[in-house]
């Protein structure tokens, strides 16, 4: 019982729910800080209660938190709580999701809680998804791609970028050993960060409502 409890899935790629799926530590910080944040808000999860919190790393909450204000234009690549929470610290939030009962029930929040900063879109076609905002002339500050094509949505992302702005690929571990789309958005903005000598970091850590860590990707772009 207890290796089951420490391990998670002996099908996962991962050596523990400590562990993210390249195999990176969470580290014992991560663990006294943020595991039982994450134990407790997957108990209410659970329970039927959905924490109004991106769903990434505790790490990455806190950078945002501290990096977003009421100026900030921030580009969703998939939908949920995050929605509702960026909303609460930008100024204006573009959002696409393409699984149409997970954006009926999200837009059933944002009507709840009267938000009236967010351009929220369902696309069930592929392109549609991908080039979702790509006509922007203004650009945003925050970019998050945590949702379907993630390759194609990051390609789209990274023309969208402010000077000084952020963009965020979450679950940066999935696909590691067999390859595959994640480790192609992983490349792009990678690349990305190269040619704009930006700064980046992994970050393998625990996120609201889930019981094992994940790993994240952040660039962070000069202002000139």
């Amino acid at each position: 019982m207890l290796r089951k409890l420490y391990s998670g899935n002996i099908l996962s790629l991962r050596k523990s729910r400590l562990h993210d799926e390249k195999g990176n530590f969470v580290g014992i910080n991560n663990i006294v800080l943020h595991a039982p944040l994450s134990i407790f808000s997957g108990i209410a999860r659970l329970c039927g209660y959905r924490p109004i919190l991106p769903w990434i790393s505790y790490t990455s909450i806190g950078i945002f938190k501290n990096f977003l204000s009421k100026n900030s234009r921030v580009l969703e690549f998939g939908s949920g709580m995050s929605t509702i929470w960026y909303a609460k610290y930008a100024g204006y939030v573009c959002s696409v999701e393409n699984n149409e009962i997970w954006y009926e029930k999200v837009k059933s929040i944002i009507e709840k809680h009267n938000l009236n900063n967010i351009h929220y879109q369902y696309c069930n076609d592929e392109k549609d998804y991908y080039s979702f905002m790509s006509q922007d002339n203004i650009g945003f500050d925050l970019i998050i791609v945590d949702g379907s094509y993630r390759s194609k949505c990051m390609a789209s992302a990274i023309k969208l970028l402010k000077p000084g702005g952020i963009v965020y690929l979450d679950n940066s571990d999935k696909d590691y050993i067999s390859g595959g789309d994640m480790r192609l958005a992983e490349d792009i903005l990678l690349d990305f960060a190269q040619e704009k000598h930006a700064q980046f970091k992994y970050f393998t850590d625990f996120a609201p409502a889930e019981f094992f860590v994940n790993q994240g990707l952040i660039v962070i772009c000069p202002h000139q």
